[in-house]
């Protein structure tokens, strides 16, 4: 087939224009390394396509790995969910690993240090998304070698933000709390050593002001020391206890 007309279609891609009209796409680095310039015909349009496969599914790696630190299964997962055969894609993968472009070890460091920096995450909620990721425990540990004290004082300072905004009781915002702060990814020992060691200043107002929101609901139906003994019922609910 004899290539009519070569059309620009985007940075590293042409069109080309056969001589049955049949129009295909390809990458610049196919057609200069295939010698179409020149020779201004395909003989074999199937194994140029196949090769030019090879180049679209290294670039979109390429393009991803500019954006985002990735790791192996990582950018499996991001290439498979694009369409792409196992075959390619390893040998893709294997192609960016020799290339220095794909590494396992970078990215645990480079995930780690985001979540200690941009996040409130603890290290159980860390490493999980690494295994998640089948990162090797070699490949991240040293990233996360921190003592108890350093995970307590990013647990006393998640507590000391929430403390601000609540309206609950102590018991109530202790209970939130450790459920909130396993969820995060902390151990439970740690987490409540810390919160052995929270209070509440304005607990009586907090209760004042949770006591009269009672009142108002209730007494539409209960008067008396009904009223008086259904208060003192929700506000044991709500952690009041005293």
């Amino acid at each position: 087939m004899k290539i009519i007309k070569y059309k620009k279609v985007s940075s590293n891609k042409y069109e080309l224009i056969l001589d049955n009209n049949e129009k295909i796409k390809l990458y610049e680095d196919v057609i200069l390394k295939e010698n179409l310039l020149w020779k201004k015909e395909i003989d074999d349009l199937d194994n140029l396509l196949k090769i030019n496969s090879e180049y679209e599914i290294y670039d979109i790696a390429i393009k991803r790995i500019s954006s985002h630190v990735e790791s192996k299964k990582g950018m499996y997962d991001y290439l498979n969910k694009k369409g792409y055969d196992n075959k390619n894609i390893s040998e893709t993968i294997d192609k960016l690993i020799n290339m220095g472009y794909l590494n396992d070890n970078y990215y645990a460091k480079c995930y780690i240090s985001d979540h200690l920096n941009l996040s409130v995450d603890g290290p159980k909620k860390i490493i999980k998304h690494l295994e998640d990721m089948e990162i090797d425990y070699n490949d991240y540990y040293e990233y996360l070698e921190y003592d108890d004290e350093f995970w307590k004082e990013r647990i006393n300072h998640y507590l000391e933000k929430q403390l601000k905004v609540n309206k609950k009781s102590l018991y109530i915002f202790k209970n939130k709390m450790l459920i909130n702060l396993i969820n995060l990814g902390y151990d439970k020992e740690l987490i409540n050593s810390c919160l052995n060691n929270i209070t509440i200043d304005n607990q009586d107002e907090l209760k004042e002001k949770e006591r009269e929101k009672i009142r108002i609901k209730l007494e539409r139906k209960y008067t008396g020391d009904e009223l008086e003994r259904k208060i003192k019922e929700k506000l044991y609910q709500k952690g009041f206890f005293s």
